[in-house]
């Protein structure tokens, strides 16, 4: 209450010194003006400092405006990463044992091969959850383009390949940024994907908030943050949801979160429908 009685205690008291300024400039304006007034240069030099003066005070307003509204656009985005914060922590243990029961269905009542009209049913429910998990995740993570209103970020999910010990990845499907994401991931980068992030079932997060670096890319000219999170529901392991931006500090610890949530029920839909 305080401050608020501060704030506007301020702008109150510039209103007034501005319209008193005005009301003086108009003054000296109409007293140089009369050609018998003998201070005439005098009220010339008075009117221009008060002119000058509302000039300031203007510009001291604009400026307490500007901070203001800078503040409240703070405060919007701390209330909303405190509201993503408390929804992605709520979701995703929710995702994580749906998953868990969708494999566990699947596995005592997967054994036989689906009608063709459910499995073509099966096959767009999983087109369709797999497309709004990559284009929500890329824009959900980092802000986008404030020219285009474009997403910035690029999500790609990446299913393992048989035999696992291959170590390769290839690339599902993806969205967001161009230009697309590789076709493969092998080699030493995809032991990294299996070993590090898949069968550990531990996230990836590459940019300023860890200080690591991209095992798959280091120089890349694309990206520098990435958050590279399992895809897996309860003992089945798929592949690996991998999100990236161009800057270190696009990619936070609640984007972590969120990856995991929509992780989990892209798992949850791949048990149930493959």
């Amino acid at each position: 209450m305080k401050t608020w009685l501060a704030r506007y205690a301020t702008k109150a008291l510039l209103l007034l010194f501005s319209s008193f300024l005005g009301a003086v400039v108009f003054a000296t304006s109409v007293k140089a003006g009369e050609e018998n007034f003998k201070d005439r240069e005098l009220m010339l030099q008075l009117g221009s400092v008060a002119a000058f003066v509302v000039v300031l005070v203007t510009a001291a307003d604009a400026a307490l405006n500007e901070r203001e509204k800078a503040k409240a656009r703070q405060q919007v985005a701390r209330a909303a990463r405190t509201l993503g914060v408390t929804y992605n922590s709520t979701l995703q243990p929710l995702s994580t044992a749906l998953g868990e029961l969708a494999q566990q269905y699947a596995a005592a009542f997967g054994g036989a091969a689906a009608p063709p009209a459910l499995a073509t049913a099966q096959t767009a429910q999983w087109t369709t959850v797999r497309t709004s998990v990559l284009t929500g995740a890329a824009v959900l993570t980092a802000d986008p383009d404030p020219s285009s209103g474009l997403p910035r970020a690029r999500c790609s999910y990446y299913r393992l390949e048989t035999p696992r010990t291959r170590h390769e990845f290839t690339l599902d499907d993806w969205a967001g940024a161009s230009p697309g994401p590789r076709t493969t991931i092998d080699g030493a980068a995809g032991s990294h994907l299996l070993h590090d992030i898949l069968e550990s079932r531990t996230p990836f997060h590459v940019g300023a908030a860890t200080g690591y670096v991209s095992r798959i890319d280091p120089f890349s000219p694309t990206y520098k943050s990435v958050i590279a999170v399992a895809v897996a529901a309860g003992s089945e392991e798929y592949g690996v949801l991998i999100v990236d931006a161009p800057l270190e500090t696009d990619l936070t610890a609640e984007h972590v979160v969120l990856m995991q949530s929509v992780a989990g029920l892209l798992a949850a839909t791949f048990a149930l429908t493959k």
